[in-house]
């Protein structure tokens, strides 16, 4: 090679390195700018289809802006919550809002997401600013609890409880109802129930509706009544649902009682049983005896179906998709069931497949649905709210290069207005462009995903890049993914693939890995990029992977299954060795909210039984319950003989940091040194700048092990 051409190859690798030290690079900024939190997370269309309530931030603010919808008219800026900072780090992370609706023309509700130290409260005010007023405040709902354990006197201190938002009663918009949400029951305490709570937005007057005491999640039911519990208890690993029955002695029964029906040992939960067969109640009609439940017994998918409860039988509604779930796993929110706000009747059911979508029972909405979509072809379209009279829709369009904007459809003048978008300092000439695919696998599994294509590829044709990021019982994406972006800034065609162990899909779907391990999404990787080559170009002597949690252990586990295939891997808070990970955690009885130091004693001394962790039972019963175990990434370390970054976001001694550099120590005596990169903060926070250095890192890594023009990357091999 002559001086001259190794000159041209080294100014070329330079040029393809999207940042340099120093002042911040138009790569950087292009992250930065994805990572800033989106305008309108809440939006909120006025009972009177007049104004409009958004979200959006501000100088270290979280702010409210209400927008006149039918004229210039100015805004109103109400400021609802303030950044907080993050240690060790130069900027705030954002606050949220978790509710925003309109409790009339012209009075607002608000409530920001609970900090990590402090619970939320919730506000009420004027849509000119005017009249604010605080409705709930933890403080209000402290109860005092009494510790007695035998031989020792009693003590008593307060404990507040934590806020769940119902919503507003029906046909009583401008009464807010709350659950002020009781606790786990501790040994040798009083008991802290769950109050219902009416609000009134006005004049802020709280009435008490009901009280329980029974532990657990109380489902929805007309008028907010607490008569259907999704039984916690915090030393059993059973779950089930009880339905309250009114009487001279009102006592609760078990919903399989209560009905008695086919479904009778369905409604029970388990952790074998919480990803196979079952059923769970959403919540109930106007008619509070139509009970409307989500059910896959006896056949793939989640359906959504409805019990008379009074009769005990089930009615002919039923709506069913076949490739999609209807409902998550985990009744509560966000509902599938979309509710009329005027009539309050079920109108439709959302669901979220390759892309979200409604389907409506309601016809008129069901016609506007197929007309509104003929105006964005292409695109997805929710129909989000309506006034009501249901001349004004709030629409939000999404897909292609298009984070989300949102429109009002003006139906007596048919008239659509762009009245926001949710990142317009994003410009579509930076921004690369997305599709979906779908297709069936020769073995019959039907895969869906995403891909995102480079808008300037740095080879031609580009590099593919396999992003396990969601892993394992994980669930659909949206179309437009900012990671997705950044990966394609960095030059690859980035496959996103829904393959078999994510939730959504129905249960042949998820449950194949349980029977197949980690050789399942692997084949799944592998079957895409074959339908993704006869589609589209791609470099199949560069493809890499990447991924996070579960994502990033099937990221590595490809690179040791398939390493003619794969040139690197990146892992972000990997569990390499899925069993240990997996292992029931250790006894924890340290001060709670309902103990302080002397109290903690006392407990101790008792040694009640550990709680169950119940979120973690179910991840060991999926993981490790089936016929396939999964492989430990560290008991097959020679495999890896490709280049591997290993990402951690945690502290040194947590057992995914450990394993982590457990497996970088065995890679480095087998001379191969991976990077190893300990952030000091949560990759998974939306901290813009950290974000930019983290992927500057990433590109660092696939600049060297894809980009260097003087690597020999030896033949191709074909996929069969």
């Amino acid at each position: 090679m002559s001086r001259r051409h190794l000159i041209f190859l080294l100014l070329l690798a330079g040029a393809c390195l999207p940042f340099a030290r120093g002042a911040p690079t138009p790569f950087e900024k292009f992250v930065t700018n994805l990572y800033r939190p989106w305008q309108a997370e809440q939006v909120a269309l006025s009972p009177d289809g007049e104004h409009l309530a958004y979200t959006r931030h501000e100088a270290g603010n979280l702010v409210i802006e209400i927008m006149t919808v039918s004229r210039p008219a100015p805004k109103f800026k109400i400021i609802a919550d303030d950044d907080q900072p993050v240690l060790f780090a130069k900027e705030l992370r954002p606050a949220y809002l978790r509710f925003l609706a309109w409790a009339s023309p012209t009075r607002l509700v608000f409530a920001p997401v609970p900090k990590a130290d402090a619970l939320t409260s919730i506000t009420a005010v004027n849509r000119d600013g005017t009249a604010p007023m605080t409705l709930a405040a933890p403080d209000d709902f402290a109860v005092t609890v009494t510790f007695a354990p035998p031989g020792v006197g009693g003590r008593e201190r307060l404990t507040q409880r934590s806020i769940h938002i119902v919503g507003f009663a029906p046909g009583h918009r401008e009464t807010l109802l709350i659950h002020a949400l009781g606790t786990a029951p501790m040994p040798y305490a009083t008991d802290v129930p769950t109050t219902l709570v009416a609000i009134d937005v006005t004049t802020g007057k709280k009435t008490e509706l009901a009280e329980e005491t029974n532990y657990g999640r109380y489902l929805p039911h007309p008028g907010g009544n607490l008569h259907l519990l999704y039984s916690q208890p915090r030393y059993a690993t059973t779950r089930i649902f009880e339905l309250k029955k009114p009487g001279f002695w009102d006592r609760w029964i078990t919903l399989d009682e209560a009905w008695g029906g086919p479904l009778t040992k369905a409604f029970k939960v388990t952790p074998e049983n919480y990803h196979g067969e079952r059923a769970f109640p959403l919540g109930f009609d106007v008619d509070p005896d139509l009970l409307y439940y989500a059910s896959n017994v006896g056949r793939d998918t989640y359906g959504i179906y409805a019990l008379d409860v009074r009769k005990k039988q089930r009615t002919p509604f039923a709506v069913e998709e076949p490739h999609v779930d209807l409902a998550l796993p985990e009744p509560g929110d966000p509902s599938p069931l979309v509710f009329d706000p005027i009539t309050s009747q079920l109108v439709g059911v959302r669901g979220v497949g390759v892309a979200p979508f409604t389907r409506w029972i309601d016809p008129e909405f069901a016609t506007l649905q197929q007309d509104l979509e003929k105006k964005f072809p292409q695109r997805t379209v929710e129909l989000l709210q309506w006034d009501d009279a249901r001349r004004r829709l709030l629409l939000r369009v999404t897909g292609g290069i298009e984070p989300g904007r949102y429109h009002v459809f003006q139906r007596p003048e048919n008239v659509m207005v762009e009245v926001l978008r949710s990142a317009p300092w994003l410009r579509n000439a930076d921004l690369h462009r997305g599709t979906t695919f779908a297709f069936d696998t020769p073995g019959g599994a039907h895969l869906t995903g995403y891909l995102t294509f480079p808008s300037k590829p740095r080879i031609n044709p580009p590099p593919l890049l396999i992003d396990f990021s969601d892993g394992v019982m994980g669930s659909a994406q949206p179309g437009f993914h900012r990671q997705a972006q950044v990966l394609a800034e960095l030059g690859f065609i980035v496959a996103r693939v829904n393959h078999r162990g994510m939730s959504g899909f129905g249960l042949a779907h998820r449950n194949a890995f349980r029977d197949g391990g980690d050789r399942v999404p692997v084949d799944d990787a592998l079957a895409a990029i074959n339908w993704i080559a006869g589609h589209h170009a791609i470099d199949r002597k560069r493809m890499a992977t990447f991924g996070r949690g579960l994502g990033g252990y099937l990221a590595l586990r490809a690179l040791q299954l398939e390493p003619d295939v794969f040139r690197c891997a990146v892992a972000i808070d990997a569990p390499l060795a899925p069993a240990l990970w997996l292992m029931p955690p250790l006894e924890d009885l340290g001060p709670g909210s309902q103990a302080d130091a002397a109290d903690y004693k006392i407990l101790l001394s008792s040694r009640p039984p550990p709680p169950i962790d119940f979120a973690q039972e179910v991840r060991r019963a999926f993981l490790l319950g089936g016929s396939a175990k999964l492989t430990s990434v560290l008991s097959h370390v020679e495999t890896l003989t490709k280049p591997v970054m290993l990402i951690v976001n945690r502290p040194e001694d947590d057992p995914i940091a450990l394993q982590n550099a457990f497996l970088r120590a065995k890679l480095s005596r087998q001379g191969l040194d991976p990077e190893l990169l300990q952030t000091a903060n949560p990759f998974a926070a939306d901290l813009p700048l950290e974000r930019a250095k983290t992927f500057r890192r990433i590109g660092e890594f696939f600049n060297l092990n894809l980009y260097d023009y003087g690597v020999k990357v030896g033949p191709t091999k074909e996929i069969k």
